[in-house]
């Protein structure tokens, strides 16, 4: 089987000669970010955020469905369940592997480089061969039908760059062969295409020469200079004022066929030391390959790159790496910049580095170098960052062989650079380094002896930070690893080399204070009030808690302390969010002034309580899902808020946080986290009750909500009992306020509970009631709620007529509201009335529609209720043994969040393990469920799309097919 991809043009693929169908624009976007990825992973995230730019995300199923489809189309003799050789799994993301010569986009790569390679050896008219064959492999712009789309933007840039190359190094070829005549024509055309591009011009001006047109070619070299001039501001490069001194002085070179453009006599060369002073590695070299791999790719693309990221990250260590796998010409060099203050004496630094004499300036210096091979690295250029941008562009527009490293904690801001972000180490790189230096300090104590566990919590702890764990790996000489984890909460004075000196690295102190003074005043400030966020926080945030700026400082001073390296922004994050690493807190924690703390931390609990009593009205609207995502990117601030309220005696102010947090700790099955807060903060505010005839509405309002999130949390605990005592009292306090929405929500989950812990004839009256409140408040979503608990209650009295009929009211409102817990809690109920109606086909299609159109990110502990009834259903309908791995994950993934269906579902939960137990035998059984608890999150979910096929239709046994019902 014979694959081809081709992307220089639109989007195709062929299989053994014949066209794909790769389906509609999404799955192809799918493809094509892939295929741009050049065989690196996506995470699913990313491959989100990039496939759907333009509109709101999808769930995570409708990108699995996409690769599925995908697969089938591109491999469709693939056996099932074997797995993809073409698009495949690793990690947490996709990768397409494919041989290179299979796209086009590689395949021309390689020509160019092979034609470069080919005049390079005087090989004239084996280059041509090769470009020619190259450029014919375009169609059209590279990703031609993507070309808007954010994730193309790099990778067309560079396609169609080197698309320019291509055509400048054919024309060389051309002109070394005698075709100058012939080559006019098209570098005429060249040169409007990529007026920019002095090598076009060169060659023109070459070629009219060859021509007999002397003329004519210095008014080429003119036009050259007047459009560099208007568009650039720059005057001619080196290349292009060697070919106008050759045709004045009628050089003799350029009526030679020439290799690689014309080569009139060269400068004379200053000497330089033959040596490199790229020092010898002390220690091993742990992890980074993925970032050595992308900075080798990005210098080899780009004469500029910049290597950024917080001190202590490890920029200077992967640089050096890098060179010390270099056999440039004529360096590497490294030129050591921390310890220079006078920003003048920039070059001169650069220039005693490699051994040029005398005392040059960016110019002098330009003139010398300007036809080495070289890369030159410009070590730790923070605090002198203008005077080294202002050298990189003067190097760089006059010696096209020098390449550029510069390693800072912000970006130069020069045109043409590139930036390489590097972040902190992978949990399990930063064990190994931990792990391999403490091995080194304590001689005879192999990595065996090391406390891995010990050893991860410490690297977590210390964000991954290389610095920070070669510091902490110092101190097992007097420490044991678990004493230096203990002393953590200590870090600035535990992380001290002990040498008693100055130098930036020699403490984690030292290496963020090294930052921190390079800030300006108002950074200075916003970067000490960041410290009272937990976890991340977006830019509204950061508006609402940063106090003491001008409100036209704010965001200046935010993206100033991004650029310097001191908050990190995901950039997979829309709106963007932002991060200090908990050292970095620590450090701007420990600056802030107790007026400043308390101010700070007050703005924060204010805005978190906005927050999430906003989050707490959107959750049953059409946007739910997103707030519910919303919210869980702020646990820890969560966490900070309640922590700092009760810290402070402000119980109140803690009750009203947990209340707004009632749904969501629910949906999201935050057990222990949701008991832990509600029985301390219930505490703390029983505690400053005030007097008997002086409780105001608004306390007992508070009480009363809080007593519903603990309500709520208890259930899903088993704790039926301390669930309904809870609950009861929430209805009782909110009727007695008058607060008839609450009033209507505490009926509806007491109604809920009572109903599951077997008291039937308590729950009617309380189910009767909750409908009646909920349609005096006129609130759709809940009565669609109540109408649901209703209906559970006529199923259990068996009534299923009247059970269908309230579903599908409630369903009607739940959709019709956009509150989507609401739809796929009335069809989950609904499956189980199809079940005791004889039709557990009609279960299962529903059910599998609710999985592959929910996220189970959102809402986990639902997904779980649905995956495992979903399990029952299987076993009802013949395919037992995909049930039983059904059930074998949902007890795995269920228990780390506290779900378990027994307590969640004890009427059915039981039945529906017995119907897949009951269809198989008990080895059967025990293989498919221990499989199942092998299963991750993105396994199960492709587990629920292959039971669906092409456009959501069951792949039930064989002659057993249909539409999954919608």
């Amino acid at each position: 089987m014979s694959i081809q991809f081709r992307v220089l043009g639109p989007l195709t693929a062929e299989l053994d000669g014949e066209p794909v169908d790769l389906g509609g624009r999404r799955p192809r976007m799918v493809l094509a970010s892939l295929i741009a990825a050049q065989g690196r992973v996506l995470s699913t995230e990313r491959l989100v955020e990039q496939v759907w730019s333009d509109g709101p995300p999808p769930t995570t199923a409708t990108l699995f469905s996409y690769v599925a489809a995908l697969r089938r189309a591109l491999e469709p003799n693939r056996a099932a369940r074997t797995p993809a050789r073409l698009l495949v799994r690793e990690g947490t993301g996709y990768a397409i592997r494919v041989p290179p010569e299979t796209i086009d986009a590689e395949r021309f790569t390689a020509l160019v480089t092979a034609g470069d390679r080919q005049l390079d050896r005087g090989d004239p008219t084996g280059a041509l061969e090769s470009l020619n064959e190259g450029l014919a492999l375009w169609r059209g712009q590279a990703y031609g039908d993507f070309v808007d789309a954010p994730f193309t933007v790099s990778e067309v840039a560079r396609l169609e760059s080197l698309r320019a190359v291509a055509r400048e190094q054919r024309l060389a070829a051309m002109l070394a062969v005698g075709e100058h005549s012939t080559a006019i024509g098209e570098l005429e055309a060249l040169v409007i295409d990529h007026p920019l591009r002095e090598r076009g011009w060169e060659l023109l001006a070459v070629a009219l020469y060859r021509a007999g047109r002397q003329g004519d070619a210095l008014a080429v070299l003119r036009q050259a200079r007047e459009r560099l001039a208007a568009d650039l501001g720059s005057d001619p490069g080196p290349g292009l004022l060697r070919v106008q001194a050759a045709i004045l002085n009628q050089d003799e070179s350029l009526d030679q066929p020439v290799g690689d453009g014309p080569a009139p006599a060269r400068q004379v060369r200053v000497a330089l030391p033959a040596s490199r002073n790229v020092s010898v590695a002390h220690s091993s070299f742990v992890g980074r390959t993925a970032e050595l791999a992308t900075l080798s790719d990005l210098l080899a693309r780009h004469r500029l790159v910049t290597v950024t990221g917080p001190g202590g990250i490890g920029k200077t260590r992967l640089v050096l790496e890098l060179c010390r796998g270099r056999e440039d010409a004529d360096g590497p060099w490294v030129v050591e910049l921390a310890g220079l203050r006078e920003p003048t004496l920039v070059a001169r630094t650069v220039a005693e580095t490699v051994g040029i004499p005398g005392n040059p300036g960016a110019d002098e210096l330009a003139a010398v170098l300007a036809e080495r091979e070289m890369v030159l690295v410009l070590d730790n250029a923070e605090h002198l960052l203008t005077a080294v941008a202002g050298l990189a562009r003067t190097l760089l527009g006059r010696c096209p062989g020098l390449r550029l490293l510069v390693t800072t904690r912000q970006p130069l801001a020069v045109a043409g650079e590139a930036v390489l972000d590097v972040a902190p180490l992978p949990p399990d790189d930063a064990v190994e380094l931990l792990v391999q230096r403490i091995a080194a300090v304590l001689p005879g104590a192999g990595p065996a002896d090391v406390d891995r566990p010990t050893a991860a919590q410490v690297c977590r702890d210390l964000d991954g930070l290389p610095l920070a764990i070669e510091l902490a790996a110092a101190q097992s000489r007097a420490l044991s690893l678990r004493e230096i984890a203990f002393q953590l909460d200590d870090r600035f004075t535990l992380l001290d080399t002990g040498h008693g000196d100055d130098h930036r690295h020699a403490t984690l102190e030292n290496t963020i204070g090294w930052s921190y003074h390079l800030l300006t005043e108002p950074e200075q400030r916003l970067f000490r009030q960041l410290s009272v966020f937990d976890g991340g926080f977006d830019l509204d945030a950061v508006r609402l808690v940063g106090g003491g700026l001008p409100v036209s400082q704010v965001v200046p001073s935010l993206l100033g302390l991004v650029r310097k390296s001191l908050v990190a922004a995901d950039a997979g994050t829309t709106p963007r969010r932002y991060r200090m690493l908990e050292s970095v807190r620590l450090y701007a924690a420990a600056l802030l002034r107790d007026d400043e703390l308390h101010d700070a931390r007050a703005r924060h609990r204010s805005w978190l309580l906005g927050l999430v009593e906003t989050g707490e009205q959107r959750l049953p609207t059409p946007d739910g899902d997103t707030w519910l995502a919303r919210l869980g990117l702020e646990r820890d601030n969560i966490r900070a808020a309640l922590a700092s309220a009760l810290a402070v005696g402000d119980p109140l102010c803690a009750a009203r946080i947990c209340g707004a947090l009632a749904w969501f700790w629910y949906r999201t099955g935050q057990i222990a986290e949701g008991l832990r807060w509600g029985r301390r903060t219930l505490a703390a505010l029983d505690g400053r009750r005030p007097a008997a005839d002086a409780v105001p509405d608004g306390w007992t309002l508070a009480r009363a909500r809080l007593l519903m999130t603990i309500g709520g949390v208890s259930y899903l605990a088993g704790e039926h009992a301390a669930a309904i005592r809870a609950l009861r009292t929430s209805a009782d306090l909110c009727e007695r306020v008058g607060a008839r929405d609450a009033h209507t929500t505490a009926v509806i989950y007491l109604a809920s509970v009572t109903a599951i812990s077997g008291d039937i004839a308590s729950a009617l009256p309380l189910a009767d009631q909750a409908v009646r409140l909920a349609e005096v408040v006129n609130r759709p979503w809940a009565l669609a709620e109540a109408l649901t608990v209703r209906a559970q209650l006529s199923r259990a009295c068996t009534d299923l007529p009247r059970a269908r009929a309230e579903l599908a009211r409630a369903n009607e409102l739940a959709r019709s509201c956009g509150h989507r817990w609401a739809v796929i809690s009335s069809d989950w109920v609904d499956s189980k009335v199809s079940v005791d109606l004889g039709m557990p086909g009609r279960a299962r299609n529903t059910l599998t529609t609710l999985l592959l159109e929910s996220d189970p990110a959102t809402d986990r502990s639902s997904w779980l209720a649905t995956a495992h009834s979903l399990a029952g259903a299987l076993g009802r309908t013949g395919r037992a043994g995909d049930g039983a791995v059904l059930l074998g994950a949902v007890a795995a993934l269920g228990t780390p969040i506290g779900y378990f269906p027994e307590r969640m579902d004890p009427f059915d939960s039981p039945g529906d393990a017995a119907a897949v137990r009951a269809a198989l035998d008990d080895g059967a059984f025990d293989a498919g469920f221990a499989r199942g608890r092998q299963l991750g999150w993105p396994e199960l979910i492709e587990l629920i799309v292959s039971l669906a096929g092409p456009d959501n239709r069951w792949t039930g046994p064989a002659g057993v097919t249909g539409p999954v019902a919608r």
